[in-house]
């Protein structure tokens, strides 16, 4: 099982092997969600597409719901705001989020024992936070009722459900246990 412990200014998660390997696919699949281009008009990918980076092209809102989820509308009675908002802002927030995805892949290429820094934990936390969100999305959980219903109903899941249920419970696991040791580690800064 997991371990997260804090070792001097760094946190330490220790990881099985099938864990890491679950982590690292699971995360992988999210790092191509995120790189998806739902527009098709220009053969350049964001990253060299200037115009995208700088919102001078409009951004199709996702058809995907989790993709949707993890870039929402600014107002979803609005769609002329939710558009020009969605250009303005899109193109950064998908590179924050690929980005935090991406420090979370380089620990896990490490092995099972990944040291962590406070910026990385920060990466990681922000990076479990949009996996699981994803994961509830796909989930159908969107309220807390929704989430009570399917626990109360477990047994009546699918098998992929409930390995999905399953990871979306590891994985809150851990984004709560890297919360709690870093601020644990923080109020331990205060006290010196």
């Amino acid at each position: 099982m997991a371990a997260i412990d804090a070792r001097g200014d760094d946190v330490v998660l220790t990881l099985q092997d099938n864990e890491r390997s679950l982590m690292l696919t699971v995360f992988t699949d999210l790092a191509a969600l995120l790189a998806e281009d739902g527009d098709g008009d220009d053969d350049r990918p964001d990253s060299e597409n200037w115009e995208a980076r700088l919102g001078l092209v409009d951004r199709p809102r996702p058809e995907d719901p989790a993709l949707l989820r993890l870039l929402p509308d600014v107002d979803p009675d609005d769609e002329e705001r939710s558009a020009e908002f969605r250009r303005l802002t899109e193109f950064d927030l998908k590179q924050a989020k690929a980005h935090n995805v991406r420090i979370v892949l380089l620990g896990l290429s490490k092995g099972n024992d990944i040291a962590l820094t406070r910026d990385e934990v920060l990466a990681w936390m922000k990076g479990l936070n949009d996996l699981r969100l994803v994961l509830a999305v796909r989930l159908e959980i969107d309220t807390e009722e929704a989430q009570e219903e399917k626990y109360a109903h477990r047994e009546g899941l699918s098998e992929s459900e409930d390995l999905t249920l399953t990871l979306y419970d590891f994985l809150t696991w851990i984004q709560d246990r890297l919360t709690t040791t870093l601020l644990d580690q923080r109020q331990g800064d205060d006290e010196i």
